[in-house]
């Protein structure tokens, strides 16, 4: 054989051997330009024998295999492979529905990798791929949507790629109508997972998926509801649920033998964790709106979709589950906006009825839905309606302890839609129940009119507070429409009332040291405008030489230069003017710290403890000064005061909420127990040490303990426990 036809042979056996060819491609590429081109050439000819017949099951596999190996090599040849990413995509465009599945896959991933080499666009490529999303393949739609997300991601990593989030936005919003279920629904999933990977988390993302709830798909309707709801949070708070424990790690790493294993198997829990703090912390979720607060129209949203939950519930259209997630939506929008709806709240009491399955949730609903612009009449329709079904018959505990939670959560929100006669009877009947959950629910509500309307109760409900608050006329109720304004920082007055107290003190305090000078009358500086006055006055005799007609201060201060040492009357002018002023809120004349801040706290904790003791007490002793046994005994410590903290419901009211303070019982099983699981759990050593087992087991020799433990791994062995 001549040296020509061994070449001929290996070039043969080069085209012929594709991965081969593509590592030597890839190694010298211009050594291998000749057989490149002939592999090329071939692409095209199976091309053109393809299109005639596209759903012919025997010209894809060389086909695709020739797509692998140009979708690889194509970077090394970018001018000879100009126009091949645009025939793949042509070609998957035109014949995506009759292309085989293993062919579709296999153009899908060439693609993908030409993106990864910058040899297509990114905008021409994800427009294909969402349109490949009506393929009838899950797991090619799998692979479509992980791609989007990544590739997206990666776009605006570095900074956000206004141009191209401009673009795909407004591509899905198209194919959120697309009249394909599935691909409308997949679209819909991947701007999801955008706005959890706070990639596209703006106003225009969330208007998007909100116009997604009126979709004429069910399920592309409850993905979009969902969303909105949270839904997903729980899957993520899951997902938390499998995170080692740090501390039981050290523990058994402590008492167990000291080993490798061990030790990289706390090594590894501790990466975990600290991986998932960095990304906690790198993330912003925590800065973003939620969903809700970003809808442009919150008022005609909810009003569609309170439409379309009476037509679906009139036409049964749509699930019970679904239709229960609508008026979940539509209640947490009335909520977190404050919109007046009036027609929800009879069309949610039609439906209380303690039979009615996922009750707690309706009871929920119709907490979400109140708030203080709401009617009361419309809001006590609800509340009359709970009382009469589910707390006035003859219903188990776990019922009545639903309907005053509920009772209580709506009063919370709207405490003018409680009347007193039904206010009055709730307590009387149910203050002494047998059962010790509808007593805390009963005591929680007298808890709550205690803090918004004591005059609302019967005078032996009213509690020390509330006689004391009432009987003064201090427990003014809101009316309806009244809003408490801030005027600045909350608690920032008593802190200023203090600042004023010790700078009264110390003045007290300097004044008498100074008092046998003679210097002022009566040793005090407990007025500040007299002050000013006298520094006014000082500063015309003793600055003579100034022609220039200056400010108080920079009159006082020359005075106070050119004052002698002796003259204590200068100095605590001086002194008096570096005070704050009382006129100004203090937060308006410095920045407050972190101190400031607990001071404040602890301030409004005292101011509080006053109010609930009816006495007097020092604000100035927040400070850390020794109060007395009188003052200690009048129940205004901190511990007291905290649990009879303000009440703030809830902006979301998780239906768990309606059972609160609830036990149920325990069932035959768990109530019955054997002696030797009670001996076990319960009992000490101690009362155990002198029983027969115990004692015949300490005195049992060596041979025989090493007997039974022989036994005891062939048990084991044989899989017998």
């Amino acid at each position: 054989m001549g040296k020509g036809t061994r070449t001929r042979a290996r070039v043969d056996a080069l085209n012929l051997n594709l991965p081969q060819l593509q590592n030597l491609i890839k190694r010298d590429p211009s050594s291998y330009t000749a057989e490149f081109q002939l592999q090329l050439k071939h692409f095209q000819s199976r091309l053109d024998i393809f299109l005639l017949k596209p759903a012919d099951s025997d010209e894809h596999e060389e086909l695709g295999d020739l797509i692998t190996f140009i979708a690889h090599v194509a970077p090394c040849y970018p001018k000879l492979c100009a126009q091949f990413p645009q025939q793949v995509s042509d070609l998957l465009s035109n014949h995506h529905q009759n292309l085989n599945p293993d062919l579709r896959k296999t153009m899908v991933q060439a693609l993908m990798l030409l993106r990864n080499r910058d040899l297509i666009s990114q905008t021409s490529l994800l427009s294909l791929f969402f349109v490949l999303f009506r393929c009838r393949d899950k797991q090619l739609r799998q692979l479509l949507h992980s791609h989007i997300v990544s590739d997206i991601k990666n776009a605006n990593q570095k900074a956000k790629n206004n141009k191209l989030n401009k673009t795909l936005q407004n591509f899905m919003y198209t194919m959120l109508g697309d009249a394909h279920e599935i691909a409308a629904k997949k679209s819909l999933d991947v701007m999801i997972d955008l706005y959890k990977k706070n990639v596209w988390n703006d106003a225009k993302t969330v208007n998007v998926i909100g116009e997604a709830c009126f979709h004429s798909s069910p399920k592309v309707c409850a993905t979009a509801i969902n969303f909105f709801l949270g839904a997903n949070r729980e899957e993520e708070e899951e997902a938390d649920v499998d995170m080692p424990d740090i501390t039981v790690l050290k523990h058994q790493a402590h008492i167990k033998k000291k080993t490798k294993s061990e030790k990289a198997k706390l090594e590894k829990a501790m990466a975990t964790i600290k991986k998932k703090e960095r990304a906690a912390l790198n993330s912003n979720t925590a800065l973003s709106f939620p969903p809700l607060h970003l809808l442009n129209d919150p008022q005609s949203h909810a009003e569609k979709l309170f439409s379309r939950l009476r037509q679906a519930t009139s036409q049964s259209t749509l699930p019970f589950p679904l239709r229960l997630a609508h008026l979940d939506l539509i209640t947490r929008l009335v909520g977190a906006h404050k919109l007046v709806l009036l027609n929800i709240y009879p069309f949610i009491a039609k439906y209380l009825n303690p039979h009615q399955k996922d009750v707690t949730r309706l009871l929920a609903c119709a907490a979400q839905a109140t708030h203080d612009l709401v009617p009361p009449d419309a809001v006590e329709e609800v509340v009359r309606a709970v009382a009469d079904r589910f707390v006035w018959g003859n219903y188990s505990g776990e019922v009545v302890v639903a309907g005053l939670n509920a009772i209580r959560e709506l009063s919370a929100r709207q405490p003018l839609a409680m009347p007193a006669e039904l206010l009055d009877s709730l307590v009387a009947d149910h203050k002494g129940h047998r059962e010790k959950g509808v007593t805390n629910a009963t005591r929680a509500l007298v808890g709550l009119f205690r803090e918004v309307n004591p005059e609302l109760l019967h005078k032996k409900h009213r509690g020390k507070v509330g006689t004391i608050e009432v009987a003064k006329g201090i427990a003014k109720v809101k009316e309806y429409g009244q809003m408490d304004v801030a005027e600045g920082v909350a608690g920032a007055e008593l802190l200023q009332e203090m600042d004023v107290d010790e700078d009264e003190d110390a003045e007290s305090s300097g004044s008498a040291e100074d008092g046998g000078d003679g210097s002022d009358g009566d040793g005090s500086w407990s007025d500040v405008e007299e002050e000013e006055g006298d520094v006014d006055a000082e500063a015309d005799g003793s600055d003579e030489e100034n022609d220039n007609d200056e400010e108080e201060e920079e009159e006082g201060e020359e005075a106070s230069k050119e004052a002698p040492s002796g003259e204590t009357e200068t100095e605590g002018t001086s002194k008096a003017e570096v005070k704050p002023s009382t006129d100004v809120r203090i937060e308006a004349q410095k920045i407050l710290t972190d101190d400031d801040f607990r001071i404040m706290k602890k301030l409004r904790t005292e101011k509080e403890a006053q109010r609930l003791t009816g006495q007097g007490l020092r604000i100035k002793d927040v400070k850390g000064k020794k109060r007395t046994h009188a003052e200690m005994d009048d129940g205004s410590d901190d511990e007291e005061h905290d649990s009879d903290a303000h009440y703030e419901p809830d902006e979301f009211v998780h239906p768990d909420a309606m059972l609160a303070g609830y036990k149920r019982k325990q069932t035959k099983e768990e109530r019955s127990t054997t002696n030797k699981v009670k001996s076990k759990k319960t009992k000490n050593i101690m009362m155990m040490v002198h029983k027969r087992e115990v004692w015949n087991k300490k005195m049992m020799s060596s041979r025989e303990k090493t007997k039974r433990r022989r036994e005891h791994v062939k048990r084991q062995k044989r899989g017998a426990h």
